[in-house]
């Protein structure tokens, strides 16, 4: 009887929506003396309904079973022997495969991540929204390009659906979700569109969002599939390349709801952190590269992770095929990417753009804004970053220019070069320069 009061009495005291949302599949498992267990399908549900609806459940349970009643809430998922879909008197189709709207790498897992001082934050944010789905809502991590950004979403995602098989989950990044829009537009199945990722996921993640940029259709549709998951109490996380402020040409509604809830930041890792990861990746490999090495490189990379991985296992493929490897055979097959020494690679780069333009470090370095001292000042931007795989914010130290004009200058850099071909001229002149003086030290 009392079972029948308090579902009764809770269905009084929500809304329709917010019932059909939520408490279809939820259920009491057990009435004790002063004490209800209640039961939801998935751990997401149960973690959304504790936050949103707890004020409402001890008032119904108080009512019912008098002052001082307590309650509690209890996940049942189902787990089935095979992959097969089976069907109880009480429940619907039930999965033992995860519902992946997009597919997730299974690499990707907390386990697997290094955690470090640099990305610590970022970590136990997701980490605890994995815990307790519906703690943070929306996330918002940006990084620069290559420093874990998509390795954490999809740990996080991985962890959800070991827990909860039964959860809809999905990853994508922003192109792919602009193409998909573009498509279904195309034949005439907006509603298909707005079915799939408005009313059947449990969790939305998009990466890259910064390539949305300019494109207002987009947006507004992405607005609107934000608040319809948003209010529904889905749970949202965003990745970019940088914070919601920094980006630029979108709309300010967009913005504002990237800011709702928890913005975090993955910063540029030390020597420290790039040694434990390359140490990692070599453990993970089986392979055995001398600490005097990975210290090495972790010492003069000056790029991002993803570079740190890419030049471990070169590392990792020239050992195996011939059986033992040095420091000096390192510093020869990375060349591409360590720098001996970042202050000498900045001086570098302003002195051989200084030659070949006529325009002088002192300049360079000012906040002169003369058409062609800005442009020369952009390419050594340019240079410093794509080149030299120093951080923004190391080369905004340089030029005494916030990280976001840095970010814009090497953007601007990267959309010209697609037309002007003289600019990719003027970027060889400075690189031929660089060689020849790397050849004159080294001789």
């Amino acid at each position: 009887m009392n079972k029948e009061k308090l579902l009764s009495l809770l269905k009084e005291k929500v809304s329709r929506q917010q019932w059909e949302h939520w408490f279809m599949d939820f259920s009491v498992k057990r009435v004790e003396e002063n004490h209800v267990v209640f039961e939801v399908g998935n751990l997401f549900i149960k973690g959304y309904i504790e936050k949103k609806f707890d004020k409402i459940l001890r008032k119904v349970v108080s009512e019912v079973l008098g002052p001082g009643a307590t309650y509690e809430i209890v996940d049942a998922p189902i787990s089935l022997s095979d992959n097969s879909e089976i069907v109880s008197d009480n429940v619907a189709l039930v999965r033992k495969k995860p519902v992946l709207i997009t597919p997730l790498n299974p690499k990707y897992t907390f386990d697997n991540f290094v955690v470090d001082e640099f990305n610590q934050f970022a970590y136990n944010v997701l980490l605890e929204a994995a815990k307790k789905p519906g703690t943070y809502n929306p996330i918002f991590i940006y990084s620069e390009a290559g420093m874990g950004k998509t390795h954490l979403v999809q740990a996080y995602g991985n962890y959800l659906l070991s827990n909860n098989p039964d959860l809809r989950y999905a990853y994508l990044t922003s192109e792919s979700f602009m193409n998909e829009l573009v498509t279904k537009l195309k034949t005439g199945n907006m509603e298909e569109f707005r079915e799939r990722y408005r009313k059947k996921i449990d969790v939305l993640v998009i990466d890259d969002i910064q390539f949305l940029a300019g494109k207002k259709g987009v947006q507004i549709e992405l607005f609107h599939t934000f608040n319809t998951l948003y209010e529904s109490g889905k749970q949202i996380i965003v990745c970019s390349d940088r914070s919601p402020k920094e980006l630029k040409e979108f709309q300010d509604r967009v913005i504002s709801r990237f800011q709702m809830g928890i913005v975090v930041q993955i910063k540029t890792p030390s020597q420290e952190a790039m040694y434990k990861i390359s140490k990692k990746i070599v453990d993970e490999e089986k392979a055995d590269i001398p600490d005097e090495i990975l210290e090495y490189v972790a010492r003069h990379l000056k790029g991002s992770i993803r570079i740190l991985k890419g030049a471990v296992v070169k590392l990792i493929a020239y050992k195996s095929m011939y059986g033992e490897i040095t420091v000096s055979t390192a510093k020869s097959l990375l060349k591409d990417v360590l720098v001996e020494d970042t202050r000498s690679a900045d001086h570098d780069i302003l002195d051989a753009a200084s030659k070949i333009f006529g325009v002088s470090k002192e300049e360079l370095v000012s906040n002169s804004r003369d058409r062609k001292t800005t442009t020369v000042r952009q390419l050594c931007m340019y240079l410093m970053v794509k080149k030299f795989g120093m951080s923004t914010r190391k080369v905004g130290e340089i030029f005494s220019k916030s990280h976001p004009v840095v970010i814009s200058a090497v953007r601007n850099i990267e959309e010209k070069i697609q037309e002007d071909k003289t600019l990719i001229g003027h970027m060889k002149l400075i690189e031929i320069e660089l060689q020849k003086k790397a050849g004159n030290a080294s001789s």
